[in-house]
């Protein structure tokens, strides 16, 4: 059986995707059933070299190190025994950050690699969900595009999905979504998070087992883009009333939707400009100038040109922000700081670009 993963940024839609996939007969796509198999791994693999993360699932900002490359080995070569297998598993699958509390109970190895694990995993949950016989098993996981490299070239067929960073925001800050985890997030831990997924987006977009895609163009373009997606799998054309029909998740009940704002049980671009309405021209501007240059590989448009004040000058509402998040990604000297270096970095690039 072929594996199949979906991640990208949360709020992005990567549910609306991995609900379009499983509702193909030959794709078996879960909603989130490991994701604290994707955290403790990557924990793992940080503890082993003695470092120090706020996030297992990083914000990207050390990317320009060689922790990527290390942790592509690692997940490839690091061999787990029966004690890390059967740990990993069960906190995988019993605690809240799993969606496979039914799991059922199988064989696991006694040593594998993680890569190997997971691959074990996602059959024994197809065995037990999938309604007849599937050509590729797999999940969506949230904040997982560290893992992306060493799964395409394990042969898995991955997916990064991308929205508006604004979207993204308003979404994650307002609405049911918000009501739900009880807090806002930093903006400044947002924006990192975003151009995490966003460069992992650009960085594999040429891998063949690798397909990118803006949240924007499929809900827009849906047919097209799962008729693009089913000849890169080699698999029958999705349903022609997949669109027009309830989509039924993994499980086989009927999806009323994830959005922020609102059951949308199948595609529905509504709330696509909502993030006008909700965040104030100063959080768009910020949010614009320290994503400009990710905003314009992806093709996103700004309001107007982004400006360096728009950084130096703003000043966040921290009512309701998580405190603990806070401590790291407030908008103290540092933070902004290095927020404006990056500005000015590619400010000169821009000016010295024909």
């Amino acid at each position: 059986m072929r594996q199949v993963f979906v991640t990208g940024m949360l709020r992005s839609g990567t549910s609306l995707l991995q609900m379009l996939l499983t509702n193909h007969p030959q794709l078996f796509v879960a909603y989130q059933p490991f994701h604290q198999l994707y955290v403790d791994a990557k924990q793992m693999f940080l503890d082993e070299q003695g470092w120090k993360r706020l996030l297992p699932l990083g914000d990207g900002m050390h990317a320009d190190s060689d922790e990527p490359e290390r942790f592509a080995r690692w997940l490839a070569s690091r061999v787990l025994d029966v004690g890390e297998i059967g740990l990993l598993v069960s906190r995988a699958t019993t605690g809240k950050g799993g969606g496979a509390v039914d799991f059922p109970p199988c064989a696991l190895p006694e040593r594998a690699t993680f890569l190997a694990l997971r691959a074990c995993l996602h059959e024994n949950l197809a065995a037990q969900f999938a309604k007849g016989a599937v050509e590729y098993a797999g999940a969506k996981e949230v904040l997982c595009e560290e893992y992306v490299p060493a799964l395409a070239d394990a042969r898995v067929r991955c997916f990064i999905i991308v929205r508006d960073p604004r979207a993204v925001v308003a979404s994650a800050n307002h609405g049911r979504y918000r009501e739900l985890v009880g807090d806002r997030y930093p903006l400044l831990m947002l924006v990192r998070l975003w151009r995490k997924s966003a460069h992992a987006w650009l960085a594999m977009a040429s891998h063949p087992m690798v397909t990118v895609l803006r949240y924007e163009d499929l809900v827009v373009n849906a047919d097209r883009i799962l008729d693009a997606i089913a000849g890169s799998l080699s698999i029958r054309a999705f349903p022609r009333d997949l669109l027009r029909s309830p989509l039924l998740d993994h499980r086989g009940a009927q999806w009323s939707g994830n959005s922020s704002f609102g059951d949308k049980p199948t595609i529905d671009a509504a709330s696509d400009s909502a993030w006008k309405a909700l965040l104030s021209d100063a959080e768009a501007r910020f949010i614009e100038a320290c994503t400009q240059a990710e905003m314009e590989g992806l093709g996103y448009v700004s309001i107007e040109p982004p400006r360096r004040d728009a950084i130096s000058d703003f000043v966040e509402d921290v009512a309701e922000v998580r405190p603990s998040y806070l401590k790291h990604y407030a908008l103290d000297r540092d933070n902004r700081r290095i927020e404006l270096e990056r500005w000015d970095a590619h400010s000169s690039k821009a000016m010295v670009s024909p």
